[in-house]
């Protein structure tokens, strides 16, 4: 099982769906890539991917900052 030629280096990347791992060779990306993997995951990864891009619309404010105290 190879990593696509463009996958980071960096485990904090974010990555692009097209070159997630999968469980194959990487000649076998193009063909069964979705057959390969639980039908909704490929789906999932795009739609994360265009929410993303589309900078989190609908994405609601809740982060708090807890300031721990010894």
């Amino acid at each position: 099982m190879a990593l696509h030629k463009d996958f980071p280096e960096s485990p904090h990347a974010i990555l692009d769906p097209a070159i997630r791992w999968f469980p194959a060779d990487e000649a076998l990306r193009e063909t069964s890539m979705d057959k390969l993997t639980p039908p909704l995951v490929p789906q999932l990864r795009r739609k994360v991917k265009e929410w993303r891009d589309s900078g989190y619309v609908g994405a609601t404010d809740t982060m708090t900052i807890v300031e721990v105290r010894a």
